[in-house]
């Protein structure tokens, strides 16, 4: 058996679920579901939104490709989530997205509009992106602009959620995202890479690792999107194998898997946990450093 400080190492400081892009989609995601408990329906949920993240639409004046991080549609409308961290203001980009040809939207199994989309803007902070819809979804949801929206349910279920504590939902598991950059992948991937290495364990594919850091945006992301992430993941596993844990960890059979060197024991586990952490560039970390 191993000792108990594998299973804490989940809460280190520098795990993808504190990286802020990370806390930014989640915190957005969350506004498309519902749980029992805390009781809790988003406001696009609520509002009988669908959505798909990184799709390719098309400019309906000029025919050039636009890819906003997330459209979703309803029966009462339609409307492009742009998400970021920058404090530049994203005015130009947001006005591009008026022209999306709302055809598009049935390639992608969401419902057809023939007018313009509602365009909102998701940050964690407030920044001047011109007369759109912003929400802020740091702590407690905050809606700025709204007057903006056209469609009325979808104004209407944004302001009853106003000031909505994001921090007492139950935390999604997303830890990679297509956007992503190869460091930010590695932290993304290590609790997951951790799992490799558990009694029992088979390994997994490339695919499985993928949809697992998606979690629930596995079944909504563009299939272009979706296939450079898969190839993003296994260029970083092949480094993490080659430069960081030839010894422990393979790919055999079409699966990454811990070797017939690894044992179960905590010394063991510790020179992983440290590999991982100049893989992921964090800083040597020891067992005894966890909580």
């Amino acid at each position: 058996m191993l000792e108990k400080p594998l299973f804490i190492m989940m809460e280190l400081k520098y795990l993808p679920d504190r990286d802020s892009r990370i806390v930014l989609w989640r915190n957005t995601i969350q506004l498309f579901h519902e749980y029992k408990r805390p009781k809790f329906i988003g406001p696009f949920k609520a509002a009988e939104f669908n959505y798909r993240i990184e799709s390719l639409f098309t400019d309906s004046t000029n025919g050039k490709p636009l890819k906003p991080d997330i459209v979703a549609s309803g029966k009462s409308g339609w409307f492009v989530l742009e998400l970021t961290e920058s404090p530049n203001s994203k005015k130009p980009k947001l006005e591009s997205y008026d022209a999306i040809d709302p055809r598009d939207l049935s390639q992608y199994g969401l419902i057809t509009h023939s007018k313009k989309p509602d365009i909102i803007m998701s940050r964690l902070s407030k920044v001047d992106d011109g007369p759109y819809c912003q929400i802020l979804v740091k702590n407690h949801l905050k809606v700025e602009n709204e007057v903006y929206i056209k469609d009325k349910l979808l104004k209407d279920s944004l302001i009853n959620a106003k000031e909505t504590d994001l921090k007492r939902l139950p935390s999604i598991s997303i830890s990679l995202l297509p956007e992503m950059k190869s460091m930010e992948i590695r932290r993304g991937l290590i609790e997951i890479v951790i799992q490799l290495f558990q009694p029992e364990g088979d390994g997994k594919t490339v695919v499985q690792i993928v949809d697992e850091g998606l979690d629930k945006l596995s079944g909504k992301i563009g299939p272009a999107a979706r296939t450079q992430l898969i190839e993003k993941v296994n260029d970083q596993m092949k480094i993490l194998i080659k430069d960081f844990l030839s010894e422990y960890l393979e790919f055999k059979e079409n699966k990454y898997i811990s070797t017939g060197k690894f044992k179960q024991h905590h010394k063991t586990m510790q020179y992983v946990v440290l590999k991982l952490g100049n893989w992921a560039g964090i800083g040597q970390k020891t067992l005894d450093d966890f909580p």
